[in-house]
């Protein structure tokens, strides 16, 4: 083992014991059980079995976290609360003199969680009955994000760019695929930029509102039939509702290269128990999901790892598949 890697390991192992004996003083517990959970971007988890039961505790990795408002995570936090008390599936977090995000002497921030049972499903293979019942959840989700606790903000995150300036940097980018020789990859920018060509009035009457903003299958855990916990609520914020709907769906039911159109209308149906969601606004928001992330995930920079492959993969299908996505979805008994 090389010395990286043993420094690594000690520098874990300091960071856990000082969590651990922080948690242990703030919350009164007697941790006798952590297990590391290998998910998630640099964020460190720990399933910790304590005196008072099964709980995730979760920090917050210094750097990642520069990039977020903590006021945000804070609302993010006590917002997953909420949902909890009014039945939305999602872990209850433990709160200690009003707070939900602590902090260390150290400096180190971090949560503790309900460790919630259930099983991950591999992007694509969730069935009719899973996403019927993720989008009765989803649904419920977006009615309690949306109740007026929070107010209305002027903009939403994601700032449309007008069709011409979206063609301009898929120019650019075909540029930097000639001047680094990237032949492989040109004919799927080339693509991007064709697909882009052909949008017209696609985004009219979107949904701005509060919205989870990272629904896809590793932050959701499912029994054989039923959702049982919608996770990671730290990217909440205001966008269009449509990014939610768009995300979850290709994310759920794209299987390699195939969309399940049963479970997309199973979907709609659960989604259905609490607002209304037509076929025609699920094809606006697999449009604007494709819209807003073609151009994060092909890309002349490399992604390492199998999501960001996975995200690549969306995006081309999404590419291939504009224009008829009505035909794919059309209900068919």
């Amino acid at each position: 083992m090389g010395a990286v890697s043993l420094e690594k390991q000690a520098a874990e192992r300091s960071l856990w014991e000082h969590l651990k004996n922080d948690a242990e003083h703030r919350f009164e517990l007697s941790i006798y059980k952590n297990t590391p959970i290998k998910r998630g971007w640099l964020n460190q988890k720990w399933k910790i079995e304590t005196n008072k039961g099964t709980f995730l505790l979760k920090q917050y990795n210094r750097e990642r976290i520069k990039k977020y408002d903590l006021d945000t995570i804070r609302i993010a936090l006590r917002t997953q609360n909420r949902g909890f008390n009014h039945g939305v599936p999602c872990p209850e977090l433990l709160e200690h003199g009003g707070e939900l995000l602590h902090k260390t002497l150290n400096g180190e921030l971090y949560t503790i969680m309900e460790f919630m049972e259930g099983n991950l499903i591999r992007a694509g293979n969730a069935d009719s009955h899973q996403m019927k019942s993720l989008g009765s959840a989803i649904g419920k989700l977006h009615d309690l994000l949306n109740d007026g606790t929070l107010p209305p903000k002027k903009e939403t995150m994601f700032n449309m760019p007008s069709f011409q300036n979206r063609i301009g940097y898929w120019n650019s980018v075909i540029a930097a695929c000639d001047e680094k020789g990237l032949t492989e990859l040109k004919p799927f920018i080339l693509l991007q930029k064709e697909a882009t060509s052909k949008l017209k009035k696609d985004f009219d009457n979107l949904t701005p509102g509060w919205c989870h903003r990272d629904l896809w299958m590793d932050n959701l855990l499912f029994s054989s039939d039923a959702v049982k916990g919608i996770l990671d609520f730290d990217r909440m914020n205001y966008d269009y509702l449509e990014l939610d709907i768009g995300r979850i769906i290709i994310s759920g039911c794209l299987h390699n290269d195939t969309l399940n159109r049963e479970a997309v209308h199973a979907f709609i149906e659960g989604y259905c128990h609490t607002n209304e969601l037509s076929l025609e606004r699920v094809i606006q928001s697999l449009r604007l999901v494709w819209y807003m992330e073609s151009t994060w995930w092909i890309s002349v920079i490399e992604h390492e790892g199998d999501p960001p492959k996975r995200f690549a993969h969306e995006m081309i299908w999404l590419s291939q598949h504009l224009s008829n996505l009505e035909e794919i979805l059309a209900w068919k008994k």
